[in-house]
């Protein structure tokens, strides 16, 4: 699959997943950053990516979904409709499911064409009635280990109606940003299972900015003209949302991560 890549290929998804790495720590970013960086590279309409445990045929625990990112719908009605009609539907009756059922834990990167046909594709209800009218077509589904045990994500991505579909070379280019994002997830990058940063007030980020850059509270309470009191209830409420007692063990979650934005 990877002769189909350039040099030139490689090198922008290692500097995809280099732009998504200085986001690292926050999930929200550097997901999104992601999704909006494929979708430009090999010209997708939509792209949905999840974070999963228990995945495939070699786990007997219930599957569970640790989040979810979505980005590119041509509308909010286009993506409520699309959503409806997945959750009527059973996972078990799925075309997808007899091929996704045996995900043991290697990279599976899936066509629409090897699920479908292509004829059968456009013949079907799913695509006259569902995903026309939503804006979508021809689509690829990647599924990717991560390092962190019975971990996998999801990658599924749909062109336009009206493109052309994917072509062998945006395969490739899928599966291995796909594997090296992958790698990173829970060590340079947020997992999806972590305590959020886009759940944080934007003073206690800024706090947060200062506490990983080393002040003392009473530093920060200087910093930003308040009182110290004011900074220490927000430090506890930091160590609180990382679920840490001490700023050594809050600098332990933030070793080899780019500081968070603010």
């Amino acid at each position: 699959m990877f002769t189909e890549l350039s040099a030139r290929d490689v090198h922008e998804c290692h500097q995809i997943a280099g732009r998504c790495r200085d986001l690292g720590a926050d999930l929200d970013a550097w997901r999104n950053q992601l999704l909006n960086e494929l979708r430009t590279i090999v010209d997708a309409q939509v792209i949905i990516s999840s974070e999963i445990e228990h995945f495939g045929a070699s786990h007997e625990q219930e599957t569970r979904y640790l989040g979810t990112h979505r980005d590119g719908w041509i509308s909010n009605d286009a993506e409520k409709r699309w959503r409806e009609y997945a959750q009527t539907i059973p996972v078990e009756r799925t075309p997808e499911y007899p091929y996704l059922s045996k995900f043991s834990g290697e990279t599976l990167v899936l066509s629409r064409d090897q699920i479908w046909g292509r004829e059968t594709w456009y013949r079907s209800h799913t695509f006259n009635e569902i995903h026309r009218e939503c804006g979508i077509d021809d689509y690829i589904i990647s599924v990717c280990p991560t390092t962190i045990p019975d971990r996998c994500t999801t990658l599924w991505l749909h062109k336009g109606v009206g493109s052309r579909d994917f072509s062998p070379r945006e395969h490739a280019i899928v599966s291995l940003l796909h594997m090296i994002i992958n790698r990173e997830i829970g060590s340079y990058l947020a997992a999806a299972d972590e305590p959020q940063l886009s759940t944080l007030t934007k003073r206690r980020l800024e706090v947060l900015e200062r506490l990983l850059m080393g002040d003392s509270e009473k530093q920060i309470a200087y910093h930003f003209d308040v009182g110290r009191a004011t900074i220490h209830d927000h430090v506890l409420a930091i160590y609180r949302h990382f679920k840490v007692s001490s700023r050594g063990e809050l600098l332990s979650m933030f070793i080899g991560r780019a500081r968070p934005r603010t």
